[in-house]
């Protein structure tokens, strides 16, 4: 029994699951994910009814000679594993900054698009301020759907914040946010991560932040760009990725190249970033993981989705790989384990 069953099957040993909840409890990609359920149904190990999956005691048995036990709740119930608590002047920012994601666009799946919820927008910038990239900082960020550098503007403490952002909806949305605000720190203009970095904004920066697709050539393209950007040395970058659809193959690619380009990584917080996904939509729309389960799903009753939070840091000017063979159209956004993408 390989770790995603054993995950799994104990989770399950602590009550009947929905589909949505076991995606939560185990940390396999959902290619693999899926498939192991279907064994799982076919070994009678599981079986689905109401709505949940319930271990058979066949499964039960199974797992009680894996040595296993019932799934324990350990997770901080005050910050729920982000590390960081919203307090103090956080408290207040998060307040604000829930008024005005309320008026955005909605999220576009041409573009990959799924908002985090609030509160992990602003605990990112909570991380950021406690590990001494925000105070009097030039901050990067290439994609802001999560509004990220509204929740930045809103602290007050960088020096100075440029959004790169391909939806034109949303370079509107912020810059009618700078302009309502006053904030004259905070500029945005419409940009495809395909094209070159703008070279008057090469090695201007001090921290990046991004939420970059989950492709080798899509990661590789954004890293790249925002390491251009960078003054060298201490400098500083976060981006999310998930386990879901980012086998441990890819993390080791990923892994083996922000090492080459002179990063170290010092922080990965384990799904930090909680995902909004439409969920009735979600089924409508008959993304991957939908069309390759094991039956008809239901519509999500949680946020399932949920990524990572990792700190990068420069050791020494980054080096910039070259670019090749810049993907075009959906393979920036899509590959084989891209199962809540549309391809």
């Amino acid at each position: 029994m390989n770790r995603t069953q054993k995950q799994i099957i104990r989770a399950l040993m602590a009550g009947p699951s929905s589909y949505w909840r076991l995606i939560r409890e185990q940390d396999g990609h959902l290619a693999s994910f899926t498939q192991e359920i279907k064994d799982m149904f076919r070994r009678g190990l599981i079986k689905y009814h109401n709505g949940y999956i319930h271990l058979t005691p066949e499964g039960e048995m199974e797992g009680h000679n894996q040595g296993l036990s019932p799934l324990q709740p350990l997770t901080c119930p005050v910050c729920a594993g982000k590390t960081v608590t919203l307090q103090g002047s956080f408290s207040r920012i998060l307040k604000e900054f829930e008024k005005i994601v309320r008026q955005r666009p909605p999220a576009r799946a041409e573009f990959d698009q799924g908002y985090v919820d609030p509160v992990s927008t602003v605990a990112r910038v909570a991380v950021m301020y406690q590990r001494g990239d925000l105070e009097n900082q030039d901050i990067l960020l290439i994609g802001d759907d999560d509004l990220t550098s509204i929740a930045i503007a809103l602290t007050g403490m960088a020096r100075r914040i440029t959004v790169l952002e391909i939806d034109e909806r949303l370079v509107e949305f912020i810059a009618l946010q700078a302009r309502e605000k006053g904030w004259t720190n905070l500029s945005v203009c419409r940009y495809d991560v395909r094209d070159p970095l703008p070279r008057e904004l090469e090695g201007q920066f001090d921290t990046f932040l991004i939420d970059p697709v989950e492709t080798l050539p899509g990661i590789r393209l954004f890293l790249s760009r925002c390491a251009l950007s960078l003054r060298g040395r201490g400098s500083a970058g976060y981006f999310g990725l998930t386990h879901l659809e980012a086998s441990r193959d890819k993390w080791h690619a990923i892994q083996r190249l922000i090492l080459s380009m002179n990063f170290v990584i010092t922080d990965i917080i384990h799904d930090f970033q909680e995902y909004e996904l439409e969920r009735e939509g979600f089924i409508n729309k008959n993304y991957p993981l939908v069309q390759k389960s094991f039956g008809p799903l239901p519509v999500p009753d949680i946020n399932w989705y949920t990524s990572n939070f990792f700190r990068l840091e420069a050791i020494a000017r980054p080096d910039i790989p070259e670019q090749e063979n810049v993907p075009a159209g959906r393979e920036l956004y899509f590959d084989d384990e891209a199962y809540a993408t549309l391809p």
